[in-house]
């Protein structure tokens, strides 16, 4: 069975991903997401990952709480969309991450070995030299 991390779960295309994931079986890891925490939550719950991302504190401490009575692991920020992003299980990330702040993770995934399916256009405009390279080093 595939098991895939997404980040950007909460926005069109990682909704998209969620329903592929739904309808073929596949495990979902992480889930990262930026402010709504009210479907972040319903992903949560019924994808059981085992950690979610969020961006600040304040959705930190709100998924804290919606999330208290399972096992899930909260994380928040940068670090955090990092951690999704290089979740030890995944074989796959999918980046649906609005902007620059795609860059990093998808760095991150690909230095860990992750294949990395990206939906994210500014980590290549920015970024593109640094992800090829780093995705021929890696084999992927």
């Amino acid at each position: 069975m595939k098991t895939i991390s997404i980040i950007g779960s909460t926005g069109s295309i990682g909704t998209q991903s969620l329903e592929v994931a739904r309808e073929r079986g596949y495990k979902v890891c992480a889930l990262a997401a930026g402010k709504n925490t009210a479907l972040l939550e319903r992903q949560a719950r019924e994808f059981a990952p085992r950690l979610v991302s969020v961006a600040g504190e304040e959705e930190y401490r709100d998924m804290r709480a919606r999330l208290a009575d399972t096992d899930i692991t909260v994380e928040m920020g940068d670090e955090g969309l990092c951690r999704a992003a290089c979740a030890e299980e995944a074989d796959q990330i999918v980046n649906a991450v609005m902007g620059i702040r795609g860059l990093r993770p998808t760095l991150a995934a690909l230095q860990a070995g992750k294949q990395v399916a990206l939906a994210n256009k500014e980590t290549l405009v920015s970024g593109g030299a640094l992800v090829t390279g780093l995705a021929r080093e890696k084999g992927l």
